[in-house]
């Protein structure tokens, strides 16, 4: 996987002029657009996860634009990610528009290796590397609510439930088709971790998140994820 990333590093290079754009035209505050409401199209609402997430790609590689906010801190960044989802395994490179990297992440089989973030970013928000890796796990595995779940119906969204010893995970759904359109995690102590779909292609390998928001309660920082450009395989 790791190879994968050197192949794509010169890719890294015509993306800078990118993110570059998006911090002098100050576009590093835009929020995504709400996806449109959940409309019922099935008398049974509980196949409506397990048919979302049999159209799921199961490998994929994208170059992202992404924005990190802290506090009072926008910080536009590019980045690599390879997700393998059936084995739980992604990398990810992460880099400022001038070509410092900001951090590199590798995950093989569920078990997250902190391999490098940027001392200026690891002084005001803590941990990064353990809590992106974290956080980009929970975005991009594990997307199907256990057949337990309980659901209920909204004006806008389908939402699937479930409880654990540690807290609740809740997943919801919108588009008329039922697409996952946020996942949250709210741990017994408080601590929430959240991410917003909003927008998804579908591709040759399946269906693909190509923009996120991935809320960090515990270190109190965001990231917004949109795709650049898709790498086929």
């Amino acid at each position: 996987m790791r190879s994968d990333l050197n192949k794509h590093a010169g890719v890294l290079l015509l993306a800078f002029g990118m993110a570059a754009l998006f911090l002098f035209t100050g576009c590093v505050g835009s929020r995504f657009a709400e996806p449109p409401p959940f409309a019922m199209t099935d008398s049974d609402s509980s196949v409506v996860p397990v048919r979302f997430h049999a159209k799921l790609a199961s490998q994929f590689e994208e170059q992202n634009a992404l924005v990190f906010h802290y506090r009072w801190m926008d910080m536009a960044a590019v980045g690599i990610a390879s997700v393998e989802r059936e084995s739980r395994s992604l990398a990810v490179t992460c880099m400022t528009p001038l070509g410092v990297k900001i951090f590199e992440i590798v995950c093989t089989n569920g078990v997250l290796s902190r391999s490098f973030v940027m001392p200026a970013l690891a002084d005001k928000a803590g941990p990064i590397a353990s809590s992106a890796g974290a956080d980009l796990m929970f975005a991009y595995f594990d997307l199907l609510p256990p057949s337990t779940a309980e659901w209920r119906l909204t004006k806008t969204r389908l939402i699937f439930k479930t409880r654990d010893a540690d807290g609740v995970t809740e997943y919801r759904y919108a588009w008329p088709d039922g697409k996952l359109a946020e996942k949250i995690r709210i741990d017994k102590d408080g601590v929430t971790q959240r991410v917003d779909y909003r927008a998804y292609t579908m591709t040759d390998l399946g269906l693909v998140p190509t923009a996120m928001r991935i809320h960090n309660g515990s270190r109190g920082y965001s990231i917004d994820v949109s795709r650049c450009k898709e790498e086929s395989k």
